[in-house]
């Protein structure tokens, strides 16, 4: 069950997702611990870290940039993760993460993750019980070798 305070956060990643440069689908991401907002980020072009967070991926996704920002700040426990993403017409779409931001979330401490599911509903679940196995366009482009990595 989401509280108020989780939909303040919500509406803060959405703000986040509309400063994406990426306008074919927009995704923010906000980092809360102990009820402070330690990072925030959308999905960009970035597509190479020397830290290792980006790699094999046609973009930098939100998730990826809010926990870049995180382990540069050295907090890597007790971590709320709220996602948005929206549409180009504005609308709030599924922003459930996919299986690499999900993969690198579980190196980090992540209490709880809070995302829009499929039907438009903000849903909130315990890192714990969260499990995907979407993967994105991109990165499906990637392993057909469609497109190529720089």
């Amino acid at each position: 069950m989401c509280s108020n305070t989780d939909g303040r956060y919500m509406s803060l990643a959405t703000e986040e997702a509309s400063k994406s440069p990426i306008t074919s689908f927009q995704l923010g991401c906000v980092a809360v611990v102990s009820g402070k907002i330690v990072a925030r980020g959308c999905n960009n072009y970035r597509t190479y870290s020397k830290d290792g967070m980006i790699g094999q991926s046609c973009s930098c996704h939100a998730e990826i940039s809010v926990l870049r920002k995180c382990m540069k700040q050295n907090i890597t426990k007790k971590i709320n993760i709220y996602v948005a993403r929206v549409s180009t017409m504005g609308e709030m779409l599924c922003s459930a993460p996919c299986i690499d931001c999900f993969l690198k979330m579980k190196e980090f401490n992540i209490r709880s993750i809070i995302y829009i599911d499929h039907s438009g509903n903000t849903v909130k679940r315990n890192f714990d019980d969260f499990h995907t196995s979407h993967t994105t366009s991109g990165k499906k482009a990637i392993l057909t070798k469609r497109v190529k990595c720089l």
